[in-house]
């Protein structure tokens, strides 16, 4: 039983991490499920949500900084039931994708060569398509939030809210196809503190809140280096143990093999 369990976690946690880029400035495009019982406080007059992002964007080193990044190499570790978690994301601009997870038994590899899609899971690989596709290419784009509207996602600001006694801009985030999503910033930092969507699994539905604390500086960028997702009855915490700009990444590393 404890297997089985351990396995359904780590089916949750494939869909809850598929973009873990998002983490990195990119936007996973679950539904949201409004939180119930929230206050809301009113912002700023004139303040809008593409003024949030922009003072994000200086809050972690500059747009123009972060538009010079052509490849990212994210290393992240954690612990689910008992097994070690380890998550290696590969990105190259403007928008290829290969990431690995590794727990206990379970491997997993997601790889989008900027046009096609695949999740391979030991010796099955599966063709992503339709809706699985047209999120995986969103959430490839290594400049999504630079300018969400050519991709088709508008942004509107609901208010302030309180994340762990912080107050931060609450913005929700939506897709042509009314798929959406909340990200929060803090309102003093500017800095990305949680997000929260709505995740769908064969096995149900979940609500996924994502924390991000502990940014550290890259090469003039600011990135969070730890990272707590919770979904379900799971809370798992992980650390970003290496993280790499510009290193030259092949777009061999993206080729999808037959």
């Amino acid at each position: 039983m404890i297997k089985v369990n351990f396995l359904l976690t780590a089916t949750l946690l494939i869909v809850a991490l598929i973009t873990l880029q998002k983490t990195f400035t990119q936007d996973s495009t679950e539904t949201y499920l409004p939180e119930m019982n929230v206050t809301i406080k009113q912002v700023p007059e004139g303040l809008t949500a593409n003024d949030v992002i922009d003072n994000y964007f200086e809050a972690i080193g500059g747009k123009e900084n972060f538009s010079k990044v052509e490849d990212r190499t994210t290393i992240m570790r954690g612990e689910i039931m008992g097994q070690n978690l380890s998550i290696v994301i590969k990105q190259k601009a403007p928008n290829k994708l290969k990431q690995k997870i590794r727990s206990g038994e379970m491997r997993q590899i997601i790889l989008y060569d900027g046009t096609k899609g695949i999740m391979i899971i030991g010796d099955k690989k599966t063709e992503l398509d339709n809706n699985k596709l047209e999120k995986l290419k969103l959430e490839a784009a290594m400049d999504f939030l630079l300018d969400p509207e050519a991709y088709g996602v508008s942004l509107e600001l609901i208010g302030i809210e309180s994340v762990d006694s912080t107050d931060c801009y609450k913005i929700e985030l939506t897709t042509e196809d009314g798929t959406n999503w909340m990200q929060f910033y803090a309102t003093d930092s500017g800095l990305k503190i949680k997000e929260v969507k709505e995740i769908e699994t064969t096995q149900g539905s979940f609500q996924q809140e994502t924390f991000y604390s502990d940014y550290e500086e890259v090469d003039g960028l600011k990135f969070p280096f730890k990272i707590k997702q919770s979904f379900g009855i799971q809370t798992i915490e992980m650390n970003v143990s290496n993280l790499k700009l510009n290193k030259g990444l092949k777009d061999s590393v993206f080729e999808i093999p037959e």
